[in-house]
Order: C-alpha cells, then sequence, then structure tokens
C-alpha cells in the first residue's frame, strides 16, 4: 500500500473537518425545523394568488370549474371500484393493518396533518375496511413489497377525486344563490367524509359515559348489556390497540439494531422479540433465500414480522370476557359484539358510492372472522363512531329514544350551565327564564343569561344531531338541520335581548323549577347573544355568512347570532385566562365572523384569535382575499392532547406583553367600576402595539422623574384598531400627591376632542415617586360604544 504523503493527511483531515461540519449543520437545521413531541407547530399565513385570471367573465370561470369536476369524476369513476382488486390478491387483514401501522399511525405527541405530512386518512381506512367486506376473504400470506407504495398512492389520489369530482356542478345550478346553496351541501359531505372526532378524545369519552350513564339501566333491559360497559369496552379496546401496536415497533426496533450484524445474531435477535416464531426452515437456509444478503435478509424479516400485524388489531371474545364486569351477561355481550360485526361477503351489495358518505362499518366497526374472533382497522375512528353506535342502538327502540332525547337536552342545558359557571366565577347566571313577549303575546323561555359588569351573554342551547341524510348533503335535511341547529337557537336568543333592550328594568322571572330569575336590565349596556349545540357543524357551523350567501336563511346577520358545540366552548373558556378575555373573544367571535372572509371551524378562529385577540386592522372588513385559517386549532393539539393524558405542557395563551396581562389581572382583582368595559378597551390591542406603547410610556415615565419635561403634565397616547373600531389608551406618569389636581389632568386627558369618535377610551395613571405595579389608578370615559356593526 502506498504510503500517504503528509500533505495529503492534512488535505484529508481537512476535507474530512468540512463534511462533518456540513453533516452536522444540516442536522442541526433539520433538528430546528422539525418539531419535538407535543411542541407545537405554528401556522403560518401565506398570499396565495388566484390561478383563475381576475378578467376572466363569471360565464368562463363557472365552465372552467366545471370541466376540473367533470374530469376529476371520471377519472374517480374509473379508478374508485377497482379498490377490489386489493383484496382478491391478499389477505384483507393484512391489508388493513399494514395501511395502519405504515400509513396512519405517527409517534406520540406529533401530527403530521400540522406539518403537511399526512397523506392517509382515517377515512380512507374505513373505505378500504368496507372494500374488505364486499367478497369472501382472500387467504395468504402474500407480502405488498413494493405494491405498498402503489396502493397509497392510488388512496390518495382517490381521496382527492372524492372532493373534486364535486366541482361538477349540475347545469341547472346558474344563479349565485343556487351555486352557494350547492357549495355548503358538499362542504357538509367534505366534512362527514374527511372529518373526524367532533371533540378531543377525552371530551367525547366524558360526553359519551354520561350519557350511556342516564339510559344504562333502560338499555340494558332491552338489551341484556349496560350501556356504560358497552362504550368501556370500546375505549378499552382502542387503548389496548395502541399499545400493541407500540409495543411490535418496539421488537421490531430491537431487532433492527443488529441489522448490521451477522446474519446468525440478526436471526437470533429477531427469534428473541417474537419467540413465538415456528422455525420451518434453518437459519442457514433462510440465509440462502436471502441470497447471502443482510440488505435482503432484513427485508424478509421486516416482511415476515408485518404478517403478525393483524393479531395486534384483533381480539378474541375470551378476552372480552376477562375484562367485563361480573355483572354483565357475557351471551348478551357476545350477541352485541355479532350484531355490531359484519363477516366477509356480507357487502356485497353494498352501493360503493354510499360508502363514502355513509360508511355501514360507522355503523358496525368490527369483523367477525370466527366464532371468537374479531378484528377491525378503524381503531382510530371508533372513539368519534362510539356515540353515534350508541344512538343507533337507541334508536330502534322508541320509548328508549323519547327519554334519551330529553335526557341529552337536559344534559347540553347541565353542561352549558357548568361551564358558564366555572369559567365566570363573579357573574349572576341565571336559568329557565319563564318571559312573555309583549308584542306577540306568546311565552318563551331563556335556557341562560350570564351577568357580569355591564355585560350579558344571553345562550340558547340545541341538543339534537344531525342526521344522515343531512351528513349526506341532501338539501331539504341539511337546510333543515342547519335552521334548527343555529337558526332557531338565535331567534331565541335575540328575541329575548330585544325585551330586555326595550324594557329597562328590575324584572323577576319565573322558572319551571319553581325558584324565580330577578334580572335588573337597566344595569346590561351589552348583550352578547350565542347558541350552544351538541353536534359539531364543521366551517358551516362557524360561519353565519354561508347561510345567507345560499339563502338557507332569511336573515341579516343582526338577526343572527354565533354557534358553537358545548365541547369547543369548554376549550375556549378553559383556555382563556380572565372574564374579561372570554367576554372580549365571543363578543369580537360575533364582529369577526360578520365581517372577515375566512374558512376554519371554531377551534382555528380561536387559534387566530389568540395570535392577535382579532386585532388585524382594515383587513378585517376587506373582501379582496379569502383567509384559510383551517389548520390553527393544530397550534392548540399539543397543549390539550397531552395534558388530558397527565403531562405538564405550556398552555396556550393571549398573545400580550407582561405589563398588560399584569393590568388585566389587578382590574379583575379589584373590579373597580367598569372593569369589564376597561379591560374590553386594553383588549383591542396586538402584542406588537403594546409594546410600543410601552416604550413611550417608559421615555416619559424617565423624562418625568427627572424632571426634564417642557410641559407640568403629560401623557402617551395610543389608538388602537382602525377608524370604525378607534379605541384610545392613555398613559400618564405623574409625581404630584393632589388627587383632586391628578384627576383634573386624566379628565382633560380622555376629554380630549380628537377622540369623540372613539368606542372607549381609558388612562392609565402611575405615581412614578412611589413607583406603583402595574397601576397606580384608573381612569375610563364613562360613555362607551364597544360594538361594532356587523355590516361591512
Amino acid at each position: 500500500m502506498k504510503k500517504m504523503s503528509k500533505k495529503q493527511k492534512e488535505k484529508n483531515r481537512k476535507k474530512q473537518k468540512k463534511a462533518y461540519r456540513k453533516r452536522k449543520k444540516q442536522q442541526l437545521s433539520e433538528s430546528s425545523t422539525k418539531p419535538r413531541p407535543w411542541e407545537p407547530v405554528k401556522m403560518e399565513m401565506f398570499n396565495f394568488s388566484n390561478p383563475i385570471p381576475p378578467d376572466m367573465s363569471a360565464k368562463k370561470r363557472l365552465a372552467l370549474i366545471r370541466s376540473i369536476g367533470a374530469n376529476a369524476k371520471k377519472d374517480f369513476e374509473k379508478k374508485y371500484p377497482k379498490l377490489s382488486k386489493w383484496f382478491e390478491e391478499y389477505d384483507p387483514l393484512y391489508i388493513l393493518s399494514f395501511c395502519y401501522l405504515y400509513f396512519c399511525s405517527h409517534p406520540e405527541g406529533t401530527d403530521p396533518e400540522a406539518t403537511g405530512e399526512v397523506k392517509f386518512h382515517p377515512f380512507f381506512l374505513e373505505i378500504l375496511q368496507a372494500f374488505s367486506l364486499i367478497n369472501k376473504r382472500t387467504f395468504g400470506a402474500k407480502p405488498l413489497l413494493g405494491e405498498a407504495e402503489k396502493l397509497y398512492e392510488e388512496m390518495r389520489e382517490i381521496g382527492d377525486l372524492i372532493n373534486i369530482r364535486h366541482l361538477d356542478m349540475p347545469t341547472s345550478l346558474s344563479s349565485e344563490e343556487d351555486i352557494n346553496a350547492y357549495r355548503l351541501r358538499m362542504e357538509m359531505m367534505s366534512h362527514t367524509t374527511a372529518v373526524r372526532n367532533w371533540a378531543y378524545v377525552h371530551q367525547i369519552k366524558r360526553a359519551t359515559d354520561d350519557l350511556a350513564t342516564l339510559i344504562d339501566s333502560d338499555f340494558k333491559d332491552i338489551y341484556g348489556v349496560s350501556a356504560v360497559a358497552l362504550m368501556k369496552i370500546f375505549f378499552d379496546l382502542c387503548d389496548e390497540r395502541n399499545d400493541l401496536l407500540n409495543e411490535h415497533i418496539s421488537k421490531v426496533r430491537g431487532f433492527y439494531k443488529h441489522r448490521k450484524a451477522d446474519y446468525k445474531v440478526m436471526m437470533q435477535a429477531y427469534d428473541d422479540v417474537f419467540p413465538e416464531n415456528v422455525e420451518e426452515d434453518s437459519v442457514d437456509e433462510i440465509w440462502e433465500l436471502a441470497g447471502k444478503n443482510k440488505e435482503n435478509l432484513f427485508g424478509m424479516l421486516i416482511c415476515h414480522s408485518d404478517l403478525k400485524l393483524s393479531n395486534i388489531f384483533s381480539f378474541s371474545f375470551e378476552h372480552i370476557e376477562s375484562i367485563l364486569p361480573e355483572t354483565e351477561d357475557k351471551k348478551s355481550f357476545r350477541d352485541m359484539l355479532d350484531k355490531l360485526s359484519y363477516q366477509f361477503g356480507d357487502l356485497k351489495a353494498q352501493n360503493k358510492e354510499h360508502i363514502i358518505l355513509d360508511n355501514p362499518v360507522s355503523h358496525k366497526p368490527f369483523i367477525k372472522v370466527n366464532n371468537d374472533s374479531y378484528f377491525s382497522a378503524i381503531w382510530g375512528s371508533l372513539h368519534h363512531y362510539a356515540l353515534d353506535i350508541l344512538e343507533d342502538l337507541v334508536w330502534e327502540n322508541d320509548s328508549l329514544r323519547k327519554k334519551y332525547t330529553k335526557l341529552k337536552a337536559k344534559y347540553l342545558e347541565d353542561q352549558t350551565e357548568e361551564l358558564f359557571r366555572t369559567y365566570f366565577p363573579n357573574a349572576e347566571i341565571k336559568r329557565g327564564s319563564l318571559w312573555k313577549d309583549p308584542e306577540t303575546g306568546k311565552d318563551y323561555e331563556n335556557d341562560l343569561i350570564v351577568l357580569i359588569d355591564s355585560f350579558a351573554i344571553v345562550v340558547e342551547e340545541k341538543s339534537g344531531g344531525i342526521s344522515d341524510p343531512a351528513k349526506r348533503g341532501a338539501p331539504d335535511r341539511l337546510f333543515e338541520t342547519l335552521k334548527r341547529l343555529m337558526e332557531e337557537p338565535s331567534e331565541q336568543a335575540l328575541r329575548f335581548v330585544k325585551f330586555l333592550k326595550n324594557n329597562k328594568k328590575e324584572h323577576t322571572f319565573s322558572t319551571r323549577r319553581g325558584v324565580s330569575n330577578a334580572i335588573n336590565s337597566e344595569n346590561i349596556k351589552y348583550y352578547i347573544p350565542l347558541g350552544i349545540t351538541f353536534s359539531h357543524l364543521g366551517m358551516i357551523g362557524s360561519n353565519l355568512k354561508k347561510l345567507i350567501e345560499a339563502k338557507i336563511v332569511d336573515k341579516s346577520l343582526e338577526e343572527l347570532a354565533p354557534s358553537m358545540s358545548f365541547t369547543d366552548l369548554e376549550i375556549v373558556l378553559s383556555l382563556l385566562d380572565s372574564e374579561a378575555e372570554r367576554i372580549h373573544y365571543l363578543a369580537r367571535r360575533r364582529e369577526i365572523e360578520a365581517h372577515l372572509q375566512y374558512e376554519g371551524d371554531e377551534l382555528d378562529l380561536f387559534g387566530f384569535y389568540l395570535d392577535n385577540g382579532f386585532n388585524i386592522g382594515e383587513d378585517e372588513y376587506t373582501k379582496e382575499y379569502m383567509l384559510n385559517i383551517s389548520l390553527k386549532s393544530k397550534e392548540l393539539d399539543p397543549y390539550i392532547i397531552g395534558t388530558s393524558e397527565g403531562l405538564s405542557l405550556k398552555k396556550p395563551a393571549l398573545a400580550m406583553t407582561k405589563w398588560w396581562r399584569d393590568l388585566l389581572n389587578k382590574l379583575a382583582e379589584k373590579k373597580i367600576s367598569g372593569w369589564i368595559e376597561t379591560s374590553f378597551i386594553l383588549l383591542n390591542s396586538t402584542k406588537e402595539d403594546q409594546k410600543k406603547f410601552e416604550r413611550k410610556f417608559v421615555q416619559l415615565r424617565k423624562k418625568v422623574i427627572k424632571g426634564s419635561t417642557s410641559k407640568p403634565h403629560n401623557w402617551v397616547v395610543f389608538a388602537s384598531g382602525p377608524e370604525r373600531r378607534r379605541y384610545i389608551i392613555i398613559g400618564y406618569p405623574y409625581t404630584m400627591e393632589d388627587r383632586g389636581t391628578r384627576n383634573d389632568v386624566m379628565a382633560q386627558a380622555i376629554d380630549d376632542e380628537n377622540f369623540e369618535q372613539a368606542r372607549g377610551a381609558v388612562v392609565i395613571g402611575v405615581n412614578v415617586k412611589y413607583d406603583h405595579y402595574p397601576y397606580s389608578v384608573f381612569a375610563r370615559k364613562l360613555a362607551t360604544n364597544l360594538f361594532d356593526t356587523l355590516t361591512v
């Protein structure tokens, strides 16, 4: 071997160092951009130009959209039925298990959808499970190998086509309102198809268990099975599959680390983690089959381990017996499992198109493999479907359905009242006020009113669900559902608001519970109407403009109230830190829904609010662009999910400076007159503007201390918000002891004629002589007009 010169050695060392630094830099770059488990991913906003030329006529634009939809429809009709072939060539249990592990699972605390990596959605698995039930089971141990990528891409393409094909709008639709109505139906269908989890899993479990408990005795009389035990088994089985999957992955990692070792060591490591292996071939024979190639051998072992995956997603009735409460009748429980199961070939006559919008496996999630064994690949969706399955069973008995419907309505009322009592501890809360409308003479009942400072939140609730035809976009049923769940609560809330506004006095309302509700409407300046539903309506539920544009409701925005599910309400109220913030969100929530063009559901809106308090200037009123905030809720997920699992994580909060937060906290503590109104004015500012104001205040404060100001009394003024939503915040540092003079100066500052059009004005006074923190005194202009009009 030729000896390397000293110069060459030095050159190689430099080259190696350079390569090392490059790799290290790349690793650091990747680690800094890739979020760690339970770390929220910030959803940045980007401006995308419209791909359709702005000068294109409406007629041509519509024709172009329809042609895109028509092409997608043609591709879909060609490719979708071919999904059956996968289950003719491969064992369906293997295919479904393989897809779950490799395409749908991800490390705990991470969210591929938030990082843009998710391509294989849960509903893909549901579609595949339905297709697997069309024919009898194909047995065999044939692995997918290179075909796995083909299956993955095929499902992704079909998933895209499912929604794009709806752009092929019927030619009979020509008017703008007809097209808007059609789009609304398609949006509900897309929501039904793709969105899973009507709430976070811990909320779903709690609500499902609560409702099951309410009808448990009657349910057991009918089915011989406890509704509570049935739902608990569902959720326990879901948790078990997750544990078993993690255990399998851990085993694979156990022999993966030996992939470069001697083939005998590799094989032994594989047998160590999977001791149930039955050796039919000797180690040397397997080595020969692998072509004496370690990479091939490792691939063979991975393929062999994949054949065990179906065990993870299966359970035996013997196992069910071992975890059933002793009070449960085992035969009845087996009958119930059979009732909720299909066997291979059961869906032979199933309309394949119906699988997408009303997938039969969402009602019967299990496959009965044999007399003792059951399988499912939709464990990731089962939490979402559990309550629907329970209600399917309830609906089979008229008497139980009627009882359940009443109990569910009361449950929603109880839950809503409890949320407001928990998160508005300083409020007066009145439930079930009976009143008569003097204009019509009709009797009505208000579900809930929350009174705090000069504000009133008027709440109406609807516990009804969304029927399957409505989910599938059936026009009459969908529009009827939306009117019932969104328009009716609006009418009820605003009717009571109008009554209280027109009759400013001390009221005493009777209730069905026999107690009286005293409400003094003379003290109320600001009303916030709110509808609360049990069902989650997705993006439709958080955008009343869509109902108006589609002519589903014949009302203006002023005649409608925002609507949200009680589980979303819980998240909003629990994450905001103060009663003032909660009032501000609910009030601004109504305004932003009316003014802003956006796509997103309730928690997307809430995630957007935490960034800026809905303080986005004139952009709030523009119609030039659509703001897509449909993934903003992803920023909340790590905290909500992680804390529900016992982790200690940083709580998302409304962005503001420390001084601003301390000002709000002190106001809440002292509860000076009009403290919510004062806090409301402070909340109409962004963190960036707060920093600017604070810097100017600190500069003036230093001058006051030094006595270097040109005038005896000085203050800084901050005008927040666009012209139509202008709020004035004044910072006044002073040294005087005379309160009368101080108050006169503050009155002079706040009564500036330039502030006459402002919706509200406050003065933050700080006596720098004593260095009071966060303030010494607050003053505000008594005449306020805090709420914006709803029209743009």
